[in-house]
This record gives structure tokens, sequence and C-alpha cells, in this order.
């Protein structure tokens, strides 16, 4: 019985018809920013780390050399994010419920696997954001109390504000502060008047050469092999599966293609109770295939400012790096992680040095405050595919349990290893980089076994995603080899 109510839905699916503007054959810039929402989220929670931080450290150690890890790694991210985001707006269903029963093997093995991925990584990024903007608060205060007593204090802040403020709130606020970061960067770039000619060359991919001071000024970083070091990087730009599997799913909130659906819940549920690997019931009518187009322009253009933004943000940082502290060896690690980076607004007056503090802390804050509803949405949209229950309770359900293993674990880690890199390297590494590998293939085949061809992605975007599967999953083998002492020398 139950399965015959689940198949009650209409036999051929369609879609609401979509806003005027998407239905447009000109894709432009503005069209891009009507639907620029979920983007400001993970580009905000990521800017107050890949893209100040890290980008500034990789520039400090490996000069202009390292900026094309910074714009492919985004690109890749990119690609991986509208691939995601464009599957649920096309299917009214999130990718990990199709995970579920999709692959051979037992059933939901996928999705639970980039699940607990997610889960450990919770607390690494909480508690690595909050030790880095409390050193800095720390440093402002004299040492008073000390950064990891700060990094308390900021994530009880961020949390509580994040709890009550919910969604709306959430997307408002991180427009406003990466709109904030970016007003900021163009005041430093001005300062700053890098060598673009040099950057430009940054944009050839190359490993870079590690410095022959940095051995007898940082024996730790010098330590750590190059893949690790400069992968991190690219686990820190643009977030990680940990981000992805929320950001997706707070596609729903927007409505977008067959989310706006009026039966939607039932039209899931009967996803799931038909024949394994068959393909949707989609219409093959060319208006239904018009409407499913114009729809995925709307994920299209939010992943697109929110990219561009974060490499915007990256490339200045790693510039800035490379420009200031490259050249007089110095670079941001263990207490002093955000403290040198304000040189790049000193260099023509110290009452600059106000401008970058402002700044730093608005987009780490803006990072620590935005990631706990996107870890509430990871985490719902895990379990929630594999099972009935959690899916049909909603977020609300695995909310408060988030918060709560989000603060102790980011709380312990502050208090107990106290060192940002350290904390958050092996989460870059593996929900980052490597498992956004895994995500990418995961998407091709799920187009592939379910999606009629008329709404696959375009060839432009199928090879993207290809591009960046293989990139992720090659760059995280080689990060974890090194993470575990396994790469042979010539790679360290």
């Amino acid at each position: 019985m139950a399965r015959e109510a689940a198949n009650q839905q209409p036999e051929v699916i369609t879609y609401p018809d979509p806003p005027d503007f998407l239905s447009q054959k000109k894709f432009t810039l503005g069209t891009a920013l009507k639907v620029f929402g979920p983007g400001a989220i993970i580009a905000s929670i990521t800017i107050g780390s890949g893209e100040t931080f890290f980008a500034s450290r990789g520039g400090a150690i490996y000069g202009y050399a390292i900026i094309w890890m910074f714009v492919v790694g985004a690109l890749a991210k990119g690609a991986l994010c509208y691939s995601a985001n464009r599957y649920i707006t096309v299917t009214g269903e999130h990718p990990m419920t199709r995970w579920a029963y999709l692959f051979p093997g037992p059933r939901g093995w996928f999705p639970l696997a980039m699940f607990v991925v997610s889960v450990i990584s919770f607390p690494s990024w909480a508690g690595g954001l909050s030790v880095g903007i409390g050193s800095l608060v720390d440093l402002w205060t004299g040492g008073l109390f000390g950064a990891s007593a700060w990094a308390t204090v900021l994530l009880l802040a961020a949390a509580t504000l994040a709890w009550v403020g919910g969604y709306a709130w959430l997307e408002r606020a991180q427009t406003v502060i990466v709109a904030g970061m970016l007003l900021a960067l163009l005041v430093a770039v001005i300062v700053v008047q890098p060598d673009y000619l040099a950057a430009l060359g940054g944009l050839i991919p190359q490993v870079p050469e590690v410095p022959g001071w940095l051995a007898q000024k940082y024996p730790g970083i010098a330590a750590r092999p190059i893949w690790v070091e400069i992968v991190v990087y690219t686990g820190a730009i643009g977030g990680g599966v940990y981000d992805y599997i929320g950001y997706t799913g707070m596609m729903r909130e927007k409505q977008w293609g067959l989310l706006g659906h009026h039966d939607l819940a039932r039209m899931v549920e009967g996803y799931a109770e038909a024949p394994k690997n068959t393909r949707l019931a989609l219409s093959s009518d060319d208006a239904e295939v018009a409407k499913a187009r114009a729809w995925s322009r709307a994920p299209m253009g939010d992943v697109l400012v929110s990219f561009a933004a974060m490499v915007f943000f990256g490339a200045l940082f790693v510039i800035m790096g490379a420009e200031i502290l490259h050249a007089d060896q110095t670079v941001p690690a263990e207490d002093n992680v955000l403290t040198h980076q304000a040189r790049f607004f000193t260099v023509i007056s110290p009452a600059l040095k106000y401008l970058y503090y402002l700044a730093i802390f608005s987009a780490f804050f803006g990072t620590l405050y935005g990631l706990w509803e996107v870890y509430s949405w990871t985490a719902y949209e895990s379990l929630g595919a594999v099972s009935v229950r959690v899916r049909r309770a909603g977020q609300r359900v695995v909310r408060k349990y988030v918060y709560l293993y989000t603060l102790i674990g980011g709380l312990i880690l502050a208090w107990t290893v106290g060192d940002l890199v350290i904390i958050v390297t092996p989460a870059a590494i593996f929900g980052g980089v490597l498992a956004g590998g895994l995500w990418c293939f995961g998407i091709l085949w799920a187009e592939k076994v379910v999606l009629p061809p008329a709404y696959r992605i375009g060839k432009v975007g199928w090879w993207l995603t290809l591009f960046a599967g293989v990139l992720l999953t090659a760059f995280g083998v080689m990060a974890a080899l090194g993470y575990f002492g396994l790469l042979p020398y010539e790679f360290v």
C-alpha cells in the first residue's frame, strides 16, 4: 500500500514557471546578482580562512607562484557547487538522497561516508577559526585573557547569534559582510600597488619553490610536506563538502525549479519508491525542458558571483602576501596568523591598520557565524538521505545537536591544540579536497543514470565537473599521502 500511495504522483513532472529574467536568452551580471543569496553564505564562511589567512600565508611563503592554486581551486569548486545545486533545482531532490540508493553495496554507504568526513570537520573549522580571531582579539587587549579564552567567547557569541537569527538574517548579514570585505580589499590594493606582471606569471601552474629562509625562521612550516601545505590552501578556499552538502540543501529556501513544486514532498518520496536507477518522469515537452534550463540559471548565477568574489579576494591576498611579507621573510603562523597582514594597509598610513582590523574581524567572525546553519543543513541532508523519519521531520530536528557538538568539539580543540593551521589541516585535505573530487564523480553518475538527456548538464559544465573531480581527487590523494608521511622523497 505504501508503494502504491507513493506512486500516485503525476506521470509526468512539470515545472513552475520561472521568472522572466531567467527565461531571457542573454545571461547578464544583473541576472546573476538577482539570484545571489545562498552563495553569499558560502563566500563569507570561506573568506575568513581561505581567502584572507591561507591566501596571504601562501603568498608570504611562495610568492606569486601560488596564485594559480587559488584560481584553479576556486574554478574546480565552483563547478562542483554548480553541478550539485543545478541537480537539486532540476530534480527537487538533494544529491545525497539520490546517492543513498544509487551505488552498489549497502544502502546509503556513500552519503554516510560524506557525512562522517563532514561531521569530523565541523569542530575543526569552528575551533580553528575561533583560535585565529581569538589571537587577534587577545593582541588588542594586551594578552589579558589569552587566545583560547577569547576563542571561547567568540564561539559562544557566534553560536548564539546564528541560533537566534536563522536563515533569513544569515543571508542578509553575510551579503553585507562580503560587500564590506570587497570595499576593504579595493582600498588595500591601492595601498600596496603590486607588480601585476609578476602576478600574471603566478597564474601559470607550477610547483612553487620553498624559500631557503623558511627552514631557519619557520622550521615547523618547512617540515610540512609541500603538497600538504599547498593543498590545504585549495581545501580552505571555497569550503568543502561539509559546507556544500548544506549549501545545496539551502536551495530549498529559494524554491528554485522543482524545489517550488506544489507537491514536492510526495514527489521526492515517489522517487525513492521507484525501481532502482530508473530515470525520473520528467516531461519530454520542449516547453518543460526550456523551463528546466531557465531555472538552472539561478544556481549558476549564485555560484558565479560567489566564486568570482572568492577568486578576487584570494588573488589579492596572495599578491599582498607576496609583495610585503615574502620580501620581508614573514609568515602568518602560530599565534600571529592575522597580525602581520595589517601591514597591507599601513604601508601608506599607520591609521589604516584600523580599517584592516575591522575588515579581518568581520571576515573571520562572519565565517564563524555562518558555519552553524550551514553545518545544520549538512547534517540534515546527510541523515535525511538515509532516514525517512529525519527527512520528514525537517532540519530543525538535528539543529540543536549540531550546534552543541560543534561548540563542544571546537572548544576542546581551541584549548588543547590552539593552532589554526594544525587544527584545520585534516579537514581541509579530506573534506575540502579529496571528498570534493569524489562528489563530482557522484554527481555526473547520478545525472547519467536518472536524468533524461535533455535535462543533463551542458557540455561545458560536464567537462568542468569532470576536471574538478580529477583535480581534487589527485590533489587530495597527494596531500593525504604527505600528511601520513607516505610521499616519495622527491615530492616532499
